[in-house]
């Protein structure tokens, strides 16, 4: 069974995640990338970012290639945006019609997941949603016990 990685990361936590989850499971890695993103740490990035949420927004991403056929299990990371998953996990969302697969799916957050679930379900239906963990503040909250916890979920995960 072919896995692909499918994520987007604003600050890092997901993409450390994903760094280690590299090492301990066969899969391919794709990184979502907004062709334009206002990175900033100040309190803007909570208002951008909502405002981003709220208008259900699907930013432009730099070009990828993905054939999704090639893979049985698809493991999805975001962040968790005002109760949702991020935009730029919105646009791929809505430019690749993911039918039949075993979906894994992570999220980073600060400790309000929302809508973040059913939105999902919504988004991937006609798919089987097979584990799903969401990690608090993995950095600020130590990134190598995040990274443990994620890796191990990830290796029982595929292993049912």
């Amino acid at each position: 069974m072919k896995n692909l990685i499918v994520y987007y990361s604003y600050e890092g936590n997901t993409e450390e995640l994903v760094n280690g989850m590299k090492n301990v499971i066969e899969a391919d890695v794709l990184k979502l990338v907004p062709k334009k993103e206002k990175i900033t740490k100040n309190l803007f990035r909570f208002i951008w970012g909502g405002m981003q949420v709220y208008m259900t927004k699907k930013p432009e991403l730099e070009e990828y290639h993905v054939d999704l056929s090639q893979y049985d299990n698809i493991i999805i990371g975001s962040p968790c945006w005002f109760g949702t998953y991020a935009p730029s996990i919105n646009t791929f969302l809505s430019e690749n019609k993911i039918t039949n697969k075993n979906i894994y799916l992570f999220v980073c957050n600060g400790g309000n997941l929302r809508n973040t679930w059913s939105d999902f379900e919504k988004a991937l239906e006609g798919n089987k949603i097979v584990s799903k963990i969401d990690l608090v503040y993995p950095i600020k909250n130590g990134i190598e016990v995040s990274k443990k916890q994620i890796n191990e979920w990830i290796q029982k995960s595929l292993l049912k």
